[in-house]
């Protein structure tokens, strides 16, 4: 895979949609399917990448001229 294919799918602005899909999908699976040990852990796991890619999502924030900051 080409370098710029890379970088564009660690995107957070491409990976968070795709990782809270991803989480959504799995936690029905465990709702419908199998609540089992191994399927929590992979909800954990998935959750805290998650997280992640929210918290970098975030970091790419600009301000916008005649927004008011958040207090």
């Amino acid at each position: 895979m080409r370098d710029e294919e890379i970088a564009e799918k660690l995107d957070p602005a491409l990976r968070l949609p795709r990782q809270a899909e991803h989480y959504y999908q799995i936690v029905g699976h465990f709702l419908a399917v199998k609540n089992s040990k191994e399927i929590a852990g992979a909800i954990e796991a998935h959750f805290q990448r998650l997280q992640k890619y929210h918290r970098a999502l975030l970091g790419q924030g600009q301000d916008i001229e005649g927004d008011e900051p958040e207090v």
